[in-house]
């Protein structure tokens, strides 16, 4: 019996020691993929003689992110039908690409067609982009047609509709060109060949009208543009015909159209008002356009009526005149609590300032802080409200507001001012950090990304997959960031992790190369790039302004001439860090410091001189900010300063 229980007890213990070996290897295995120490994991996995369906799968996927895919797909075709049901569709998505890549066209199509009907929401975009190259590499004109349209039903993202609609545009025999060629205007105005395709349909119809109307408007071709619109109806149609006039110079017609729009009716109202507003600063229409906003302000109610005002007050100068103090009236009076009473307050606080009424401004300041204040204009209020207490004589006060800037704006450009260089401490959030994902465990780490990047992912999820995102290199791992930015700057503790990803150095040897060439510091083209575009190398500003650096057409233009680019391609990463950099220098060499400069790419030279005028170059950072009078120009100036101030404290140690 004693000797039974021996027996038994050393079968155990080798048991044990063959599991505790085995999970050895295979942590052995792990931590050298995730090193990427592909040659020794290689010579590890031979080694082992007794290999688990986990050790293929790692394996595999080495192989993959080695371009190794006759070795991947050795692997994934001895083992992959082993693994488990969850896991299964991201082996044959791999493999599927591996026969693409081996050139096994057949065998990727047959594999596609059955793994598309059963593949997990997230993949399907992709089995169906990967069906679009092989069935278009052999000229299958039917099925590339429907490989597309799958793309399309499982796009989800913008970026991912205008790249399949840009494809299916061109194919002769899709029956719904006109309706994808409207599509993609909706999503990218200034589409040449999107508008191509609309200018050769026979009767077009209004929405087609309005389409390239708007085309037209947005590359700037305003002649074009008003011949679209002239016999096109509705309020849209009206807007942009207005807005082509108003280019044109034909300020009559255009004043009579966006007056018509915004007296009567909501869509375009508010933005009709706007453009009077602008409008009036024309020779000879400030009158007009006066008589047009009184009318509004007069007639209209809510948004309309508050932007009227606006404009009004706005429209009356510098000084306090009766007409001023009235529309201010009626604006604190009708929309409290809005960004239309905060202004009229914020110009009373620094009227008492610039009079020396210290308490008074204390006490406006105070009351701009109203519920439902952005985060960045909470910090700019708060700054300026301590400004004002000290010089009230409320010493205590205002280091107890700046205290509270840098406790809990310290990412502003008002936290930086008073603390340059905020506490940074090392290692990975522990609010933010989840455990690694099946497939992150078998492996698959390009397909863990998408599923833990999916739109609904919970902010753990969103984290995970930022780390992810890092460790495969990918451009667009700010996007993962960007959507988790309050949480990892909220808090009393900041991770230098968390900044490097909120604030990334994409295109590094393309920025570095264009910053040299044109006397740029490069963490200054990052600042504005992560302004401008959010790194996005297809964004489009609903005015046309395009790629990394939002380039106008006509600035890109004349940057080309100066760099010596004969052809260039605004949606090219190249071409539009070299454009955009070049007129960092230009700008550069036009103003004496970074901020002027943020201004005038943003608002143009000209504004930025009336501006620098008014305020002097002795002006400190923080009063240069209120001397930029757009609202939209303001928060860029605070937003790109603040960037270029991170970048510094980030990178340039290192």
């Amino acid at each position: 019996m004693l000797a039974r229980k021996k027996f038994f007890t050393l079968i155990i213990s080798f048991a044990i020691l063959i599991m505790t070996i085995t999970q050895a290897q295979a942590t052995a295995l792990r931590d050298l993929f995730w090193r990427r120490a592909w040659t020794e994991m290689e010579m590890q996995y031979n080694s082992l003689k007794k290999k688990t369906l986990t050790d293929h799968a790692l394996m595999a996927n080495a192989y993959r992110f080695q371009n190794r895919w006759a070795d991947a797909v050795r692997i994934l075709e001895a083992n992959s039908r082993s693994f488990p049901a969850s896991i299964r569709p991201y082996a044959d998505m791999t493999m599927l690409l591996g026969y693409e890549n081996l050139k096994q066209t057949q065998k990727a199509i047959n594999l596609s067609e059955s793994l598309y009907k059963n593949a997990p929401a997230e993949l399907k975009y992709y089995v169906a982009l990967a069906q679009y190259r092989l069935y278009d590499s052999q000229k299958d004109s039917r099925n590339t047609l429907n490989a597309l349209n799958r793309m399309l039903a499982n796009a989800g993202t913008d970026e991912r509709k205008i790249y399949t609609l840009t494809r299916l545009i061109k194919l002769t025999n899709n029956n719904k060109l006109t309706e994808n060629a409207l599509d993609l205007l909706e999503l990218n105005a200034g589409n040449k060949d999107a508008a191509a395709v609309l200018t050769r349909v026979k009767n077009p119809g209004n929405n087609i009208k309005v389409a390239l109307g708007v085309h037209y408007h947005t590359i700037g071709e305003n002649s074009k543009a008003l011949d679209a619109l002239k016999n096109a109806t509705g309020r849209k149609a009206q807007y942009y015909r207005a807005w082509a006039n108003s280019r044109l110079k034909n300020n009559d017609t255009a004043l009579n159209l966006w007056g018509n729009l915004a007296v009567s009716g909501n869509s375009y109202a508010g933005s009709s008002v706007t453009r009077i507003g602008a409008l009036a600063k024309d020779k000879g229409m400030k009158e007009k356009c006066v008589n047009v906003l009184d009318r509004i302000a007069r007639d209209r109610r809510g948004n309309v009526q508050a932007r009227a005002l606006q404009a009004l007050i706005n429209l009356e100068g510098k000084g306090t005149t009766k007409r001023k103090e009235i529309f201010e009236a009626q604006i604190l009076k009708s929309f409290p609590n809005t960004n239309y009473s905060f202004n009229v307050l914020w110009a009373r606080a620094w009227r008492n300032i610039d009079a020396g009424n210290y308490a008074e401004a204390v006490r406006l300041f105070r009351q701009t802080d109203a519920p439902g204040v952005t985060y960045y204009k909470r910090a700019r209020i708060l700054y300026w409200l301590a400004h004002a207490q000290e010089k009230a004589g409320q010493k205590q006060e205002a280091q107890n507001t700046r205290a509270l800037i840098t406790r809990k704006y310290p990412l502003t450009i008002y936290g930086l001012i008073l603390n340059p260089k905020p506490k940074l401490t090392n290692g990975t959030n522990p609010n933010l950090t989840i455990k690694p994902s099946e497939l992150e465990t078998w492996g698959f780490i390009n397909h863990a990304y998408l599923r833990l990047s999916r739109p609904k992912a919970s902010a753990r999820e969103l984290y995970r997959a930022l780390t992810l995102s890092q460790w495969l290199g990918l451009e667009e791992s700010y996007e993962e960031a960007k959507r988790l930015e309050t949480l990892m700057t909220s808090n009393a503790t900041l991770y230098r992790s968390d900044l490097e990803a909120l604030y990334p150095r994409p295109y590094k040897a393309l920025v570095d190369a264009a910053a040299k060439q044109y006397g740029v510091e490069n963490n200054f083209v990052w600042a504005i790039m992560r302004q401008e575009s959010a790194f996005k190398v297809a964004a489009r500003s609903w005015v046309g302004a395009a790629g990394l650096m939002q380039l106008m057409p006509a600035t890109a233009k004349e940057e080309a001439k100066r760099a010596g680019l004969a052809k260039y391609d605004l949606y090219n990463a190249s071409d539009n860090i070299k454009l955009g950099t070049s007129h960092l220098g230009w700008l550069g060499k036009n103003f004496s410091k970074k901020e002027y400069v943020m201004a005038a790419y943003n608002a143009g030279s000209g504004n930025a001189r009336k501006w620098l005028k008014e305020v002097g170059e002795r002006a400190d950072l923080a009063h240069w900010i209120e001397a930029v009078k757009f609202d939209e120009t303001n928060g860029y100036v605070q937003r790109v300063s603040a960037n270029l101030e991170i970048y510094r404290m980030l990178y340039d140690a290192k």
